[in-house]
């Protein structure tokens, strides 16, 4: 289908606008005359802007559909890597980047594709067709990382920066012309919201999901306990991704492993994130998604240990293999809980807020990097602190969601 296919171009162009920061970050903290402390004040602005932007372009996308959500984001993306790519500031360069790529990025990620999802496919074949859209960041880990790697020491990043802004408005254009322009009539979404109380195996239902809301769509996120577990432990998600999108590759730079071990590290942390998520979704579209979401965030856990322990080359392989199994897998299970279990008319805000909490964990991981290393010229700290995040989440996860599905659903008990 067309739409998923561009569905997944849309994913890895959008995970530009954070992996050449990732990559460039060095380049660019010298561009600047800053520290890497106070570069690290542009990623983190993202991350916070990020999370407040999430619930608000979550019911937008609810609102408008996905394809107007995504057109938006594409052409402010176009826009600001533009002006990135100029500024000679870097205040102003923070507030681009900051704000005005992270509201594009909220645009047309994580958010709007699921709520694209939702709208084109039945419950039990979201979670694979989720899994396969996201595959597109994976993609980005393989292709685009690499490309920045080798084209680093030839280019400036500013160029890099223009290019992407012409490829975000040609990709807005031809969303308007291949993504479906209506969303679903209302005594679909009624039928959509019966289905998702039947489709899931593991009691991912509220109950009454097409019922009108007590205190609309805001309140009926905020009762409901699956939201609450799933995304308390989604925190833990935006601490470690924070670290491999902002940090990891001056990382393993700092011990000595940058250059080609960085670049074959996220090759294979994308070939693996592209495995794992497609088994995420396949077995969350069969009903085991509680024991997706608590692999991955053990994987993800040890992954980060192995790392801190004993940073090689060897090891450096071991954590792009773990940590990419797991990547997407916390991703598409939390969504998919999500999607199948509440209001259809609030499932675009429930994604948002869950993502706000989110990258609350990934501001705190961003700037407690930068500020790591400029202290201690040492980014060990935030590696074992967002081991133990992760670890904290599996054990929400094992504990608390099992409870919070049999009370959101008693008939599943």
């Amino acid at each position: 289908m067309a739409a998923v296919a561009l569905g997944f171009v849309i994913a890895l162009m959008s995970s530009a606008i954070k992996n050449t920061v990732s990559v460039f970050y060095v380049s660019m903290s010298q561009d600047f005359s800053v520290s890497r402390g106070t570069f690290a004040i542009a990623p983190s602005v993202f991350m916070l802007t990020y999370a407040i932007a999430s619930p608000a372009l979550g019911f937008a996308a609810d609102r408008m559909g996905a394809r107007r959500s995504l057109a938006g984001g594409l052409v402010l993306g176009g826009a600001m890597f533009l002006a990135g790519g100029v500024v000679s500031s870097f205040a102003l360069f923070s507030v681009v980047y900051g704000v005005g790529l992270a509201i594009a990025y909220t645009a047309v990620s994580y958010v709007p594709l699921g709520v694209l999802v939702d709208e084109l496919f039945p419950p039990h074949r979201r979670g694979l067709t989720y899994a396969i859209l996201m595959n597109g960041t994976a993609v980005g880990f393989i292709a685009l990382v690499p490309l920045w790697i080798y084209v680093e020491h030839s280019t400036s990043w500013r160029t890099v920066f223009i290019v992407l802004g012409v490829v975000m408005v040609a990709l807005m254009l031809l969303s308007l012309l291949l993504l479906p322009g209506e969303k679903r009539a209302p005594e679909e979404t009624a039928r959509a919201a019966e289905q998702a109380g039947r489709a899931t195996g593991e009691g991912q239902t509220t109950g009454g999901a097409g019922a009108p809301a007590r205190g609309g769509m805001f309140g009926a996120v905020l009762r409901s306990p699956v939201f609450w577990t799933v995304s308390l432990a989604f925190v833990g998600c935006g601490v470690t991704m924070s670290f491999v999108d902002v940090h990891l590759v001056a990382s393993l730079d700092s011990h000595g492993l940058g250059g080609g071990t960085a670049s074959t590290t996220m090759a294979i942390l994308g070939a693996a994130e592209i495995v794992g998520s497609l088994i995420a979704g396949y077995l969350c579209d069969r009903g085991h998604g509680l024991k997706v979401l608590a692999g991955c965030y053990l994987i993800r856990a040890l992954s980060l240990v192995v790392m801190a322990v004993a940073p090689t080359v060897l090891t450096a392989w071991v954590f792009g293999l773990l940590f990419g199994i797991s990547y997407m897998g916390t991703v598409v299970a939390g969504s998919m809980y999500l999607l199948n279990s509440l209001d259809p008319r609030a499932k675009g805000l429930a994604l948002g807020m869950m993502w706000c909490l989110h990258q609350i964990g990934a501001f705190v991981a961003s700037e407690a990097g930068g500020l790591s290393f400029d202290a201690l010229h040492s980014y060990d700290p935030v590696v074992i602190g967002a081991a133990a995040c992760a670890g904290l989440s599996f054990l929400i996860v094992v504990t608390a969601l099992p409870k919070a599905l049999r009370k959101a659903n008693p008939t599943h008990a």
